[in-house]
């Protein structure tokens, strides 16, 4: 073949790569202007067309100027050392939603018949999605084998072949999670040990499986947590949060995922003990009005089968105590009054403090007439004892009662009729309780 068809044959082959390759290709001659440029390339810099590249420099085709740079010294130093570069990882220009991405790159030396430097051709190809799943990779991995102080365990599991792939475990507050050798082994130590069964966690590994996380997977979603409280020990119930990751083994390709159990116990309690303090009367400590009100409502929405009792209870005479010892006193009084009432009841029926000297008890689920009506004698007298110290002020205190469901079946029309209740105490002398009638 002669010369002259043999460098059609080329330019034409070339021409062909270049217009149909779907990695990006330049070519740049000795001074580093472009004579060359797939339509991969083209856009990867931000033109429309090869025309805006070619005859152009690295400066003048790209925004971002320090890329520019970049590009230009690394063309200076494969000239100076006169070795091709080989799968070289590099930052390429951002992606239309703005984010990084990266390129695998290949640059040549172009030379002549007599070894003079003529240009260089370069092949870059997109590899941003492994290789931000390769860093997340290692990532992932180096959290396995750099464990937590505040972590039971790590697991590593290959979801395609359904096995623990490794697996770390420590001792936290002398606790720690089962060791497991199988994923079957995992999830029935997870299943043991949780406390409730009712849990987001529990109906998580009740139903681990293969296909449950790949269509977890399958939806977007590459993380997902859980926090509940579970036996890491003998007779030791901590709260553990549990963190699943999923992410792609960079080598065989298979769907994985790492799980993790953190100890988050203290914090939970301190969370707690917050949650707590908004529901409670800060001087009393019994709840307050609103979180009273709100627990009854529910009580009797959830048990509307139950006998309930309602009991108001106020204090008479509460403005001398106030007038004559002062308003620590009158706080102090109440303070004590608010513990033998929370004494009086148990711990499943409600306390709180709904007024200033007034307080609602509701006990639940009462079997029949003569209990409520011990009950409230015995109120009474514990009432009295507390206000013994202030006979000198005629302290006492007394009782509306309202019986659910005969006096009324919404907590609106119990305080009422307690109210009602309340008032012919009042009425009557004091010092005493009434039941409501209708």
């Amino acid at each position: 073949m002669e010369s002259k068809e043999l460098r059609l044959l080329l330019d034409t082959a070339f021409q062909t790569l270049m217009s149909n390759s779907k990695d990006m290709i330049f070519v740049k001659d000795a001074d580093l202007i472009y004579r060359a440029a797939s339509k991969p390339f083209v856009k990867m810099v931000g033109k429309g067309s090869i025309e805006e590249v070619v005859g152009k420099t690295d400066a003048e085709i790209l925004t971002d100027k320090s890329l520019a740079r970049r590009y230009v010294s690394d063309d200076k130093k494969l000239i100076k050392s006169g070795k091709n570069l080989v799968d070289y990882i590099e930052p390429i220009t951002e992606a239309e939603d703005g984010q990084a991405r990266y390129g695998s790159t290949s640059k040549y030396l172009l030379k002549d018949e007599e070894g003079k430097l003529i240009g260089i051709v370069g092949v870059t190809k997109d590899i941003t999605r492994d290789y931000i799943a390769r860093q997340h990779y290692q990532q992932e991995l180096r959290y396995l084998f750099a464990l937590p102080q505040d972590t039971y365990a790590v697991s590593f599991i290959d979801i395609d072949d359904w096995r623990i792939i490794s697996q770390r475990r420590q001792l936290i507050a002398e606790g720690t999670l089962q060791e497991c050798h199988t994923v079957e082994e995992l999830v029935e130590a997870a299943l043991e040990s949780i406390v409730d069964e009712n849990s987001g966690a529990y109906v998580f590994y009740n139903n681990f499986s293969p296909l449950l996380l790949k269509e977890i997977y399958g939806t977007g979603r590459m993380h997902m947590t859980f926090r509940y409280q579970r036996r890491v020990g003998e007779n030791m119930v901590r709260w553990v949060h549990n963190d699943i990751r999923f992410i792609i083994d960079v080598d065989s390709g298979h769907l994985c995922a790492m799980l993790s159990a953190k100890d988050i116990d203290e914090e939970k309690r301190e969370e707690q003990k917050l949650v707590t303090a908004a529901k409670m009367d800060k001087m009393t400590m019994v709840y307050n009005r609103e979180t009273t009100m709100d627990t009854i409502r529910k009580i009797l929405n959830e048990e509307a089968d139950q006998n309930h009792v309602l009991f108001m209870i106020d204090v008479d005479n509460f403005k001398n105590l106030n007038d004559s010892r002062g308003h620590q006193a009158g706080d102090e009084f109440l303070i004590d009054l608010a513990a033998e009432i929370k004494g009086s009841f148990r711990e499943t029926d409600v306390v709180g403090r709904i007024g200033g000297d007034e307080f609602f008890a509701l006990m639940r689920n009462v079997p029949g007439d003569s209990i409520t009506l011990r009950k409230a004698q015995d109120l009474l007298n514990t009432m009295q004892e507390v206000c013994e110290d202030y006979k000198d002020l005629n302290l006492s205190t007394s009782i509306g009662i309202s019986l659910y469901p005969e006096d009324g079946t919404t907590l609106d029309e119990l305080y009422a009729q307690a109210d009602g209740a309340l008032y012919e105490a009042k009425r009557k002398g004091k010092n005493r309780f009434m039941f409501a009638t209708k």
